[in-house]
């Protein structure tokens, strides 16, 4: 297999691209395509896999040669979470797409509340955005089922984001965003983080740009089925990376 491979070039015109991000999701994929492409007839969905050794991107692309409005990008070996949610978006931009929205695959994040999220790009009567995100931290906003351990670490890295990074955010952390892909062509898009981190290191490179994002409130429930990827040397990379974005804000370099 070459390092990427696509499932299908027939891809119908639309102007929202669903995309989520797997590594050993074989419990929840099937009930995630079935959700979200039950959310709107208008969105299609790509999943971006790392060569899952538990058969995720199997599923997905038999699923996918049925399906019309689901696609499946594989990419050889585990690259991490940041370089596929960009490799998503460009792909969308290459696509035609004006909209991509991003959500995990553990169901984390609700796809009911696609809708919302999409509503919130352009609101009525009320300015566009650049970015949507599915907050935790805004009135109305919660966290279920997770340990005081993972409250006080994402409470960390939002403060830091707030406060040292600069981007005034309440839930800097939060992978459940609408992005209108337009926003890519006033970014660097050079030298991303790739792993966690770069949920705070794209919002910094859209408000030094001058973006506008807005947070809406939702429930982030954990997972059921299947294992976290968030382990110690994914958080140590992740501290690294944030320390980096530290470092040019305040110096320069």
């Amino acid at each position: 297999m070459t390092d990427y491979q696509y499932s299908r070039d027939d891809w119908p015109p639309g102007r929202v691209l669903v995309q989520s991000a797997t590594y050993n999701e074989c419990e929840n994929i099937e009930l995630l395509i079935d959700a979200v492409l039950a959310s709107s007839p208008e969105l299609q969905l790509l999943i971006i896999d790392d060569d899952s050794p538990d058969g995720t991107g199997q599923i997905a692309l038999e699923r996918a040669a049925r399906e019309p409005r689901l696609h499946v990008l594989s990419r050889r070996g585990r690259r991490g979470l940041g370089s596929a949610i960009l490799d998503g978006f460009q792909l969308a931009r290459r696509r035609g797409f004006a909209v991509s929205l991003n959500l995990d695959a553990d169901f984390s994040h609700d796809p009911t509340d696609i809708p919302r999220l999409l509503a919130a790009l352009d609101p009525v009567g009320g300015p566009a955005h650049d970015i949507a995100i599915g907050s935790r931290r805004v009135p109305g906003g919660r966290t279920v089922g997770w340990p005081l351990s993972r409250h006080i670490a994402s409470w960390l890295v939002c403060a830091f984001t707030r406060w040292v990074l600069g981007v005034p955010v309440q839930d800097s952390s939060g992978g459940f965003r609408a992005v209108r892909l337009s926003v890519l062509d006033r970014i660097d898009l050079g030298d991303f983080a790739q792993g966690y981190a770069f949920q705070e290191d794209f919002l910094w490179r859209v408000h030094r740009a001058g973006g506008s994002v807005v947070e809406i409130p939702i429930t982030f429930t954990d997972r059921i089925r299947g294992t976290t990827k968030a382990d110690f040397a994914e958080s140590k990379r992740s501290i690294g990376e944030l320390l980096h974005l530290a470092r040019i804000t305040w110096l320069g370099h």
